[in-house]
């Protein structure tokens, strides 16, 4: 949101800024009769200034800048312009222009003499460069106010100012908890409107839990909405009942279906679009193509709403869609369509804001270039200015995990667990969310998503020798990715089923299983999964000719472009399994030369393992 917007005042008092756009007016529109001399993009350009300054719905410029605004005007340099601003027609007194001139006029008639010489003083110091002269707070005291000599009824009653709210979404980006909630309760308890209830309470209480919910505090976000519910409810206050209601619906249930919000006449279209992350949770167990179909619905509702003048067309939402878009996609494993669609979002969102869809794009892409190896890209992505600058605490906490992260997957693959335990572990974010299954073979109790937990165990199985107990979870997480539409994970388990296959002598049908869903995986998307991929097929080959020359020979390429890959990837126990299969190899082909390449890199890969583990930097 803009720092300038500020809702126009009810009451009017003349401050030093005034003084200069009444200069202005009159010498562009009274004083000068050049209309027909003067350019026509200079003419748009000030309608386009004045027009913002006027109506006093944005925080007002210096002295210095509006001087610098009209100099870099289009055509400043042309002589008539230089002349000082000519005029375009006679201002009607309908217009918005006239209306403020108008009302400074009336606003300096109803200065006492006092007042005047005040605002003389404060113009000479705004003018010189004071930001603060002649704006502060106006004390409606009846014995001490004597700045206006006559008094209207708007001048006798303090009126709802912005400045509470301003520190109240301070205090929301810093995190402060005492500042924060104490000025959204001075901002609503502020005069509105004249009538003896002032019927905005439940907006309090609806900003505060979203304030709780942003910081996973749910329980006391669910108490607070419970009773922002009935403050709506009383007040009669339709819109932001449905907001209340659907902000009971992201809080967290324990129920096995998610619960979706239906669609109805004051159902914002990004509540429809949160509901696509809930069935986008693993533990739902719902196919992506519902997610695809509440995606739609989300961007139709959002093109309703742009179409019946409910809401202004917004890059925000429309980025969101792309965000979400992006996500869907990178799931399905269409990374090419992920990548464009995160592209969009970048390009469109402006750098520099507290904007969730833009941080959640370069989280989203930099951990994916990470799991290609691409460390120090995918750190760079992150620790780029324009990706941390202006973040809330809360977004801040975010995107200090996603770099945690990072650091965490590259200090897993190479096999440095003292390193991560001693150094990383301790210093993991407050709010991380960190699970270690993600990245060792432990005994924690926390345990992963359904799916990601059963291909867990499968690995954890294989890494023991125990086959046969892999198959039956083997078997479900397949399932259970096919169904849902999680392409990358069946692929993985393909590759698991093929590896466990192996173990019963089944190379043939091993063998096909892999070459069916190489053709998606050459493309390198997943560079993890086409190294082990590519390992296992090589073992496939050498299996089923019997270890024969020719078969040997048809999987060295295979074996070469995994170590190249976990080499790249720093998967230094992976790296150093396919080398020790590739000098076996080279050995039975009579490959001498080769051979002794391939120990020499086996010799360094288990040396790089050995000193990482001694000395991490």
């Amino acid at each position: 949101m803009d720092g300038r917007v500020t809702p126009p005042p009810v009451h009017h008092v003349l401050r030093p800024h005034h003084i200069d756009l009444i200069a202005m007016l009159l010498l562009i529109f009274k004083e000068y009769e050049l209309q027909k001399t003067l350019p026509k993009d200079f003419l748009i350009y000030m309608y386009r200034v004045l027009m913002v300054e006027t109506s006093e719905v944005v925080e007002h410029r210096s002295h210095q800048h509006l001087l610098a605004m009209v100099k870099m005007a289009p055509s400043a340099h042309m002589p008539v312009v230089q002349g000082l601003i000519g005029a375009l027609e006679n201002v009607r007194r309908t217009s918005l222009f006239g209306f403020f001139v108008r009302r400074c006029f009336v606003s300096f008639i109803k200065l006492s003499f006092y007042g005047v010489v005040q605002l003389q003083k404060d113009y000479q110091e705004w003018v010189a460069g004071s930001s603060k002269a002649g704006y502060g707070p106006i004390e409606k005291d009846m014995l001490t106010w004597d700045i206006w000599l006559f008094k209207t009824a708007s001048d006798l009653k303090s009126w709802a100012r912005p400045e509470p709210f301003e520190a109240w979404e301070k205090g929301l980006a810093t995190g402060d908890d005492i500042i924060g909630p104490e000025n959204l309760r001075r901002y609503f308890e502020q005069r509105f409107h004249d009538h003896n209830d002032s019927g905005v309470r439940q907006h309090a209480l609806l900003n505060l839990v979203r304030m709780y919910y942003t910081r996973k505090e749910y329980p006391a976000a669910s108490k607070l909405l419970r009773e922002a519910i009935a403050v709506a409810r009383t007040s009669g206050d339709r819109i932001t009942l449905q907001h209340c209601i659907s902000m009971l619906h992201r809080l967290p249930s324990l129920n096995e279906t998610p619960v979706l919000n239906e669609i109805q006449p004051d159902l914002h279209p990004l509540e429809v679009l949160f509901d696509v992350t809930k069935l986008l949770d693993p533990q739902y167990g719902q196919p992506l193509t519902l997610c695809f179909e509440k995606l739609i619905e989300a961007i139709a509702l959002h093109n309703h709403w742009v179409d019946t003048k409910q809401a202004i067309p917004r890059d925000g939402c429309i980025c969101g869609h792309n965000a979400m878009q992006a996500v869907l996609w990178q799931t399905l494993g269409c990374y090419d369509l992920a990548d464009i669609e995160e592209s969009t979002v970048l390009i469109t969102m402006k750098a520099g804001r507290d904007n969730l869809d833009r941080l959640n794009t370069l989280i989203n892409r930099s951990y994916r270039r990470a799991r290609n190896g691409m460390y120090p890209e995918a750190l760079a992505l992150l620790l780029h200015p324009e990706a941390w600058r202006s973040l809330s605490l809360d977004a801040y906490h975010q995107w200090a995990e996603a770099v945690w992260h990072i650091l965490a997957l590259r200090t897993s693959r190479r096999g440095q667990r003292r390193f991560f335990h001693d150094f990383l572990l301790p210093r993991r974010p407050s709010s991380s969310t960190f699970v270690s299954k993600e990245y060792f073979f432990d005994e924690s109790s926390t345990s992963l998503p359904a799916l990601n937990m059963e291909l867990h165990d499968v690995m954890n199985a294989r890494r023991r020798g125990q086959a046969v107990a892999a198959i039956q979870p083997l078997l479900q997480a397949l399932w259970q990715a096919e169904f849902q539409g999680r392409f990358p994970l069946y692929r993985l388990g393909i590759i698991l089923l093929a590896d466990v296959g192996l173990e019963f002598g089944m190379s043939d049908h091993c063998q096909q299983l892999i070459l069916g869903i190489m053709p998606q995986i050459l493309s390198g998307q997943e560079m993890e999964h086409r190294a082990f991929a590519n390992h296992t097929l090589a073992r496939c080959m050498i299996a089923s000719t019997d270890s024969s020359k020719a078969g040997l020979r048809d999987a060295l390429p295979c074996l070469l472009m995994a170590e190249a890959d976990y080499m790249s990837l720093s998967m230094l126990e992976a790296t150093s399994e396919v080398q020790q299969l590739l000098i076996v190899v080279y050995h039975n082909l009579g490959m001498t030369a080769e051979e002794e390449g391939a120990l020499e890199r086996y010799t360094q890969s288990t040396k790089l393992a050995q000193a990482f583990e001694e000395n991490p930097a």
